[in-house]
């Protein structure tokens, strides 16, 4: 046994452990065992090893979770609100009037004067209101390792209420995290912070952020290098952080093997000038690396290397071989051994998968690239490893992959890298010396970061082909893997053949197709009521033909008070909702944009979209369009995108069984507000479904005096429910089957009216609620109709 794959097998062990009960993992044990029996002697006693040390795994990551169970869950079920003291157990982010950290609970109480104390100390996560610009500034000398005492408010975090969205508990989950609570600055009782190592190098690391700070004028330059050279993500601006993620850049704000190495190398270049023998500078600079880690934030891609360059370093010192994949081995147990959460970490995956990539893959790559001098070849054969690797992780949960990001990683990365680092350790450096001996490194990298972002933005703004990736199937993530661990293994047994290669480039085009799923969905109309709170959302897709989306939500916006309220990253439906559905539907071009009046809830998100898609064009109702319509419809013509408005009974068929008709406004301008919204209905392989954006009871009793309205199976109830809408005589005459209202938690409205949805039940229809159920996913097919929604425990 080796290793690598003993690292291997723990982490399938692992896996088993999450999904599987220890009867489960029994019975595999008792598969596995019998599997052996069959197998020829040495591969037997192989498969052995290896299937305990699975087991073992899985039954260990079992007892650490078992132990990570939460004592306050019930408390939190109920929402109740007890005091507690503990451990600030992360760094403290402060956005506007809101600073969030996980605290580490050692003692609670229904009271502050009758505590009890934890078993074993519960992390939670919490988040502190600020109601002065003073609590602001004195939160920002919060650091983690202080001690702290507060009366919270307890909650459970909400999972994902849209499909493949971002989901918050299953987040905090994997962070230990099993209920969250806010409290009031008022409530909150800081002591002194405890003296000790991990603080010194905390503190270490604030001096040294401060520091960069004077080096670098500039704010947003200084931010930047602050990331770069400390892992302090905080001060990138989002526009740079989203360019950063839109190329694929976003690993170079990472700590990562290569800082570990150039930090090593330094530290064993001075100790070398000092007259320090090699073996001693090797063991010392192994020593400061430890130092390093700590001072950068022992993110997971920080320890991953800083481990991996402590064993290369002691090795180094022995006189002794190590090959790379041991080495790799060595850093994945001892970092699940300490936490087996750390599997489920995307900075852990992506550090790990990448790393294991180049160590695997980029020799197979230099060998691929047959022409060009040996550097170039190199480069490619890194950049390929890195991207290709990547690429499931990055589709998985971002769902977005720039065909851009293999060329700007092969000439961003290396200025980036060798430059611009190493520029920014030098000026940090000689700072500490005196401030006027980095102000050479510091311009330097500064001037070059100007002249790198400019294009950089520009290729961001430019909209690409191919850049949002479907989620994808559990297959395709199988059948990927075992490509890129087959080829390697292939290779060095020969099969590198003019012929082989051009079968490894087929294989891989052939997957990446496969990737865009594009048979998937072919013969049928989806439906997706997002859940964008107190707003509307609808995204209607045509098998692979056509795109609609009516309506796109709205954040309400209330402008600060005080500038220190303000956020770094507002939340923005379209941005943060919408954007990240659609491209988890793999969608690049919107052919119909139905903006069905000009409330903000309806088309308040819109703005943010128009820069990520390409349009076919938007309908409107044809009243003159107020401020925020106004502009957002400017955005669309300043792309060429031509606004068109309709006329009841136009109608129009987007494939054989699919058919659209305009059934208001009818072009009178008297129609104005919620009763002037676009109405549609869509026949759609017999199956007839009505959109009535906000209209009210005047707007149903034109419909109704026009004779424009029959049966329906399906309804889109207007207004979010409210009792202005939805009449009797309307719902009489629609005769719904299914109901779908779109409405916020808990909004201030009281949608949906109590009323409507009695109404809406006593015609016999099933009502399905985005308050309650989350998004709303209608599926129409040929004979057939599935319906999903994202929360199913109501």
């Amino acid at each position: 046994m080796s290793v690598f794959t003993v690292s291997l097998a723990a982490v399938c062990g692992l896996l088993a452990g999450a999904c599987l009960q220890t009867a489960w993992l029994a019975l595999l044990a008792a598969a596995a065992s019998a599997v052996c029996l069959f197998l020829p002697r040495p591969h037997r006693t192989r498969m052995l090893y290896h299937s305990l040390i699975c087991i073992l795994a899985g039954l260990y990551f079992q007892g650490y979770d078992y132990l990570q169970r939460s004592t306050l869950l019930p408390l939190a079920e109920d929402g109740e609100s007890i005091a507690v003291a503990g451990v600030i157990d992360s760094p403290v982010k402060r956005d506007g009037d809101t600073a969030r950290f996980f605290l580490s609970v050692e003692t609670w109480g229904k009271t502050g004067r009758q505590m009890t104390d934890m078993a074993t100390a519960e992390r939670i996560a919490l988040r502190v209101r600020l109601s002065r610009e003073p609590e602001a500034h004195e939160v920002e000398r919060w650091m983690q390792g202080s001690r702290l005492s507060a009366t919270v408010r307890l909650s459970l975090p909400s999972s994902a209420r849209n499909p493949h969205a971002f989901d918050y508990a299953r987040y905090l989950r994997w962070q230990g995290v099993r209920i969250v609570a806010k409290a009031e600055y008022g409530d909150v009782r800081m002591e002194p912070a405890e003296s000790g190592v991990m603080m010194l190098f905390r503190r270490w690391q604030t001096t040294a952020a401060d520091r960069i700070a004077l080096l670098f004028p500039d704010q947003e330059a200084a931010g930047y290098m602050q990331s770069l050279l400390l892992g302090i993500t905080d001060g990138v601006s989002p526009a740079t952080e989203e360019m950063y993620d839109n190329l694929g850049l976003s690993h170079v704000l990472a700590i990562s093997g290569l800082h570990v190495t150039l930090v090593s190398g330094m530290f064993v270049w001075i100790a070398e000038r000092a007259g320090m023998p090699r073996r001693t500078a090797l063991v010392l600079t192994t020593v400061l690396l430890v130092g390093y880690v700590l001072i950068v934030g022992a993110s997971a891609s920080a320890v991953r290397a800083g481990i991996m360059g402590a064993i290369g370093l002691l090795c180094q010192a022995g006189a002794r071989q190590t090959e790379g994949r041991q080495v790799w081995g060595w850093a994945l147990l001892l970092m699940l051994a300490f936490n087996p959460y750390y599997l489920w970490h995307l900075g852990f995956q992506l550090s790990f998968g990448v790393t294991l990539g180049l160590i695997v893959l980029v020799p197979v790559g230099r060998q691929f690239f047959t022409r060009g001098p040996e550097w170039l070849r190199t480069s490619l054969a890194v950049t390929f490893a890195a991207q290709a690797v990547s690429f499931p992780f990055l589709i998985y949960h971002f769902h977005q992959f720039s065909p851009l990001s293999w060329l700007v990683n092969l000439l961003a990365v290396p200025l980036l890298s060798m430059v611009v680092l190493p520029a920014g350790y030098l000026a940090l450096l000689l700072g500490l010396i005196h401030p006027a001996l980095a102000v050479l490194p510091a311009q330097l990298a500064s001037a070059l970061l100007d002249w790198l972002h400019g294009p950089l933005f520009w290729l961001e703004a430019q909209t690409v082909p191919f850049s949002h990736w479907p989620h994808p199937q559990w297959w395709w993530i199988v059948l990927y893997g075992l490509f890129l661990a087959a080829l390697p293994v292939l290779w060095w047994r020969g099969y590198h053949r003019p012929r082989d290669r051009w079968l490894y480039a087929g294989l891989f085009l052939l997957l990446l197709v496969a990737a865009r799923q594009p048979f998937a969905g072919g013969d049928e109309v989806r439906i997706t009521f997002l859940d964008v709170d107190q707003g509307d959302s609808i995204v209607v897709e045509v098998g692979k033909k056509k795109v609609y989306l009516i309506d796109a939500g709205g954040t309400p916006r209330y402008p600060a008070r005080e500038s220190w309220r303000e956020r770094r990253d507002p939340f923005d439906v379209g941005k943060d909702v919408v954007l990240p559905f659609l491209r988890a539907r793999g969608i690049e071009r919107i052919d119909h944009v139905v903006m069905t009046h000009g409330d903000h809830d309806h088309i308040g998100g819109m703005a943010a979209l128009v820069p990520h898609f390409t349009f076919g064009s938007v309908l409107v109702n044809g009243s003159p369009p107020r401020d925020e319509e106004a502009a957002i419809l400017e955005r669309f013509r300043a792309k060429r995108v031509p606004v068109l408005t309709g006329r009841p009974g136009q109608t129009w068929t987007d494939v054989p069984g699919v058919e659209w008709a305009w059934l208001h406004p009818d072009g009178d301008l008297t129609h104005t507000g919620n009763d002037a919204s676009v109405v549609l209905r869509l026949t759609a392989y017999g199956t007839t479904v009505l959109f009535t954006g906000d209209i009210e009871r005047s707007g149903e009793e034109r419909l109704l005096a026009r004779s424009l309205l029959s049966p329906v199976d399906v309804l889109k109830v207007a207004h979010h429910g409210s009792s202005t809408s939805s009449s009797p005589a309307f719902l009489a005459a629609a005769k719904p089957r299914a109901a779908v209202i779109s409405a916020g938690r808990n909004n201030r409205y009281g949608h949906p009216s109590p009323v409507v949805v009695k109404r809406l039940m006593d015609t016999g229809a099933n009502v399905y609620r985005t308050d309650l159920h989350g998004a709303v996913t209608l599926v129409i097919r040929r004979g057939a109709v599935h319906w999903q929604t994202q929360i199913t425990d109501t």
